[in-house]
């Protein structure tokens, strides 16, 4: 008996532990980089853009194609045939068959026009503007990715420090009643702790709620099942640059600058296109052969070649008033345009840096200033515990150094948080990898 009772035993302590250990491997653990990743592969937005860039590559690569010539072959096959007359009711019949005749022609015809260069640029400009495109979209949805997972890991570790302030009032209302039992404490005071530590419930459970529902949202960002159970992994404390970082920025390379350029580039061909259209020639070649000839015991072949080449050379174009004209002029004030705009977003990005950056060291300067106030709140708070075991201090005191504690903890993860998006933004700004500012990859020179 004590045997069977032992191996129950044991076979009952593997099925727990199998069962902690299969639930454990339910749990899908993601860090940031997992994220970034996930969204990347699994992204609507940026599938149905690759689709339009793969389709941008294609017309790129053929934009060659309008220097085709265009081609065009015909034949014809026509054989004798038999035919009559009626004289005096009687059909008489006459045969007229010369023998099968056929006839082959083919003809080459070519258009060339100063356009072709243009269109060929253009599919080229646009490639690279599709590629712009996608890497931005890349970034928007990395830079979306990382804020939601942080916003994720500040509400985690908030959650973390009600939980413990609640285990701290339900362990000051459970000494409490020991108290009361005894004598010691008053009713009032009993009560007091006990509505301080039932409180918390509601707060903190609308807080795991509200962690639920950003959990589900981070979920379908990343394509992953709702069904799919996933434990965030990462801290605050990890993404925050070194105290003495200097980025510095080639303004060449920022993300904004480098899109007025390439609109800079494609009205600049644009211009070229619009002025090749109105005093540009165009030359058109075409070439025809046709052979033609009888199927007969005498047969014969005859053949004839053609060849014709057409110069056009608009002339309205060179006349002030006329339309084409008025368009190139046009496409220079739209030029003029883009270029004051570059200029303009130089001056702008390089103070928006500066303030970024002014801004990012404010935030970190004030980390140490909320450090201090947590451990002052700490030691207040123990201090004051201490005072109230002794008697010396009333549980309202308690319980406002127990609130001081809380909101000094949470105060710095809320900055902690503020920092992270800074630092983000200002990555964002400067075209470089995430989580690299403060490094060497985050060096350029002005």
């Amino acid at each position: 008996m004590k045997k069977m009772l032992l191996f129950s035993l044991l076979v009952f302590s593997a099925a727990i532990c199998f069962a902690q250990e299969s639930q454990t491997e339910d749990v899908r653990k993601i860090t940031v980089e997992d994220a970034v990743i996930l969204a990347a592969d699994n992204n609507v937005s940026l599938k149905r853009q690759k689709i339009a860039l793969d389709l941008l590559d294609q017309r790129n690569k053929y934009s060659w194609n309008s220097v085709n010539p265009s081609i065009s072959l015909s034949g014809t096959y026509s054989d004798g045939f038999v035919s009559g007359i009626w004289n005096d009711g009687e059909y008489t019949s006459v045969d007229v068959s010369c023998g099968g005749r056929w006839s082959l022609s083919g003809s080459l015809r070519l258009n060339l026009t100063p356009s072709i260069y243009t269109s060929i640029k253009t599919a080229k400009l646009n490639y690279e503007s599709g590629i712009m495109s996608y890497e931005e979209a890349v970034r928007s949805i990395e830079l979306s990715v990382r804020k939601l997972f942080y916003a994720l890991i500040f509400s985690k570790e908030s959650i973390a420090l009600q939980e413990r302030n609640m285990e701290t009032a339900k362990v000051r209302y459970e000494n409490n009643r020991d108290k009361y039992s005894r004598g010691q404490l008053s009713e009032l005071d009993l009560l007091s702790s006990q509505y301080s530590y039932e409180s918390l419930k509601p707060s903190i459970q609308s807080a795991i709620n509200s962690y639920e529902n950003d959990i589900a949202t981070f979920k379908q960002t990343l394509g992953l099942s709702q069904d799919e159970n996933i434990e965030i992994e990462g801290s605050l404390d990890d993404v925050i640059p070194p105290e003495d970082f200097i980025p510095t920025v080639k303004l060449e390379e920022l993300p904004s600058i480098k899109k007025i350029q390439a609109s800079i580039e494609s009205q600049k061909n644009s211009l070229l296109a619009t002025r090749f259209t109105a005093w540009g020639p165009s030359v058109t070649a075409s070439y025809s052969y046709n052979l033609g000839g009888t199927v007969d015991n005498g047969s014969a072949t005859s053949g004839s070649d053609s060849l014709s080449i057409n110069v056009s050379i608009p002339l309205d174009g060179y006349l002030p008033w006329s339309s084409g004209a008025l368009s190139v002029e046009n496409q220079k004030a739209n030029l003029t345009d883009l270029e004051l705009q570059l200029e303009n977003e130089k001056t702008s990005a390089a103070l928006l840096i500066q303030n970024k950056i002014k801004s990012l060291y404010q935030l970190k300067s004030q980390i140490s200033l909320l450090d201090q106030n947590v451990e002052i709140a700490q030691r207040t708070y123990d201090m004051t515990l201490r005072a109230y075991n002794a008697g010396s201090r009333d549980l309202l005191t308690l319980q406002n150094a127990s609130d001081s504690l809380m909101s000094a903890r949470l105060n710095r993860q809320q900055q902690l948080y503020s920092i992270l998006s800074a630092v983000l933004d200002l990555e964002s700004l400067l075209g470089i990898p995430f989580g690299s500012l403060g490094t060497e990859d985050a060096e350029i020179t002005y």
